[in-house]
C-alpha cells in the first residue's frame, strides 16, 4: 500500500518527461521555421531590389559615349553565367542573385526571371523566383502620369477612338455615324470605343450632320471593317517642304493590293474627294477606306496602299512619298507609323498621309519633334512609289 504513490509519481515524472520532450522538439521547429522565414523574406527583398533596379533605366538606347552612370533599356542582358550578385545579409547564411533575360521581338519587351538562392541551417537548398514583363517604352512618356484624368490633352478626340473621322456625327448610343463622301449616299457606322466599322448603310436623303441612331438601326451591325484614311498634300515647290507643302491638288484614285483579307468581293473600298480635272483649287486630298479583315482571331488584313492615275514618268511626272518615320522609337515601322507594306493589321488607320512632290525631286527628310527648334509634328518623308526605287 505504501508504495503505490511511489509508482504513481514516477508514472507522472515518466510522462511529463514525454511532454517536455516533445515541448523541447518544439521549440526546435519553431526556431527552425522563424530562422527560414526570416531568410525568405530576405531573399524576397534582394529579388524585388534587383527587379526594381532593372526597371529604373531612364533611357532606351544605350549611351553614346558610354556612361556608368546611366542605365539604359538595351543594357539590361542575361550576366555570365547568370550570377547577378552575392550578398551577406544580416541572417546567418548568404544570398546568390541570378537574373535570365529573355528578349521578346514583338512587341519589343524582355521576359526577366530573377532567381535568389541560399542554403538553409539544416544545408537545404532554397530559393525563391521572380518574373516579369519590362516594356520597351521611353521613361519620358511616364510624365504622363502626372496628368489629371480631366486634362484635354489625356482624353480621346470626342470621347471616342481616335482613329474615327473628326466630322462623324456621334448618334449618343455609343457609335458615330461618317459619309466617306459628304454628298454620298454610303454611311459608316462606327464602335465609338473600338473605331471599328460594323455597318454599312445607303441614306442618300440626310446630310451627316442630320443623321440620328434611328436612321441607322437596321444596317449598324451589318458588317466588320477597318478605317484606312488620311490625307495626301502636294507641292509644286523646288525644293519641297515637307511641313507646308505648297502645290495643287491632281486627279488621283487609291489602290490597295491585299495578301491577307477576307474572302469578301471587293474586299476593300476607298472614297476621296479628288478634283476630276487639273489644274483644281484644291491643295490636298482626303481619303478614306474600308478594309475587310479574315476570320482570325483577331481578325487581320496585309497588304500595301497605293496612288493610282498620277504620272510617275514622262511630262509632269511626279514623285509619291509617304509620311513615315519611326515615331515611338521601338526601332521599327509599326502599322500606325505607315510603312511600305501593312502587316496584320488588326485595327482602324488614321494618318497615313502622303506627299507627291515633282518626278525631279527626292523624298525631303524632313525633322522630327524638337520643341525648342519649333518643330511639334514629324514632317520626315521616304519613297513610297514606284517600287524598288
Amino acid at each position: 500500500m505504501r508504495g503505490v504513490a511511489l509508482l504513481e509519481a514516477l508514472v507522472a515524472l515518466l510522462i511529463m518527461a514525454f511532454g517536455m520532450l516533445a515541448l523541447a522538439g518544439l521549440q526546435s521547429n519553431l526556431r527552425q521555421s522563424a530562422d527560414l522565414a526570416k531568410q525568405r523574406g530576405e531573399a524576397v527583398r534582394l529579388g524585388q531590389q534587383e527587379m526594381e533596379r532593372l526597371r529604373s533605366f531612364s533611357q532606351v538606347s544605350s549611351p553614346n559615349p558610354p556612361n556608368a552612370l546611366v542605365r539604359a533599356y538595351e543594357d539590361i542582358t542575361e550576366p555570365p553565367n547568370g550570377i547577378a550578385g552575392t550578398f551577406s545579409a544580416d541572417t546567418n547564411t548568404s544570398f546568390t542573385v541570378s537574373r535570365q533575360v529573355t528578349d521578346i521581338a514583338e512587341p519589343p519587351q524582355k521576359a526577366l526571371r530573377i532567381n535568389v538562392s541560399w542554403t538553409d541551417r539544416t544545408e537545404g537548398q532554397q530559393f525563391i523566383t521572380l518574373d516579369s514583363i519590362l516594356s520597351r517604352t521611353d521613361p519620358i512618356l511616364s510624365g504622363g502620369l502626372s496628368l489629371s484624368s480631366k486634362a484635354p490633352s489625356s482624353r480621346r478626340p470626342s470621347n471616342r477612338d481616335g482613329n474615327i473621322p473628326t466630322p462623324a456625327k456621334d448618334l449618343g448610343n455609343g457609335s458615330s455615324a461618317f459619309k466617306p463622301l459628304p454628298g454620298g449616299e454610303v454611311v459608316w457606322v462606327f464602335n465609338n470605343l473600338t473605331g471599328v466599322i460594323t455597318g454599312i448603310c445607303n441614306i442618300p436623303a440626310k446630310p451627316m450632320a442630320d443623321l440620328v441612331a434611328a436612321d441607322v438601326d437596321s444596317c449598324k451591325s451589318n458588317t466588320l471593317g477597318y478605317l484606312l484614311s488620311g490625307f495626301v498634300s502636294f507641292s509644286d515647290a523646288s525644293p519641297s517642304d515637307p511641313g507646308k507643302p505648297q502645290g495643287l491638288a491632281l486627279p488621283m484614285d487609291l489602290s490597295l493590293a491585299l495578301t491577307q483579307s477576307s474572302a469578301l468581293t471587293p474586299s476593300y473600298q476607298c472614297f476621296n474627294n479628288a478634283p476630276i480635272t487639273s489644274p483644281s483649287t484644291q491643295t490636298f486630298v482626303a481619303y478614306y477606306c474600308i478594309v475587310y479583315p479574315n476570320a482570325d482571331t483577331p481578325p487581320i488584313w496585309s497588304g500595301q496602299l497605293t496612288l493610282t492615275d498620277i504620272p510617275l514618268t514622262g511630262i509632269g511626272a511626279r514623285t509619291i512619298c509617304r509620311y513615315s518615320a519611326d515615331y515611338d522609337g521601338n526601332g521599327s515601322i509599326g502599322n500606325a507609323e505607315h510603312p511600305l507594306v501593312y502587316t496584320k493589321v488588326s485595327a482602324s488607320l488614321s494618318r497615313q498621309n502622303f506627299l507627291v512632290i515633282p518626278g525631279t525631286e527626292t523624298c525631303p527628310v524632313g525633322h522630327g519633334i524638337d520643341a525648342s527648334q519649333g518643330f511639334f509634328s514629324n514632317t520626315a518623308t521616304v519613297r513610297h512609289q514606284p517600287n524598288g526605287i
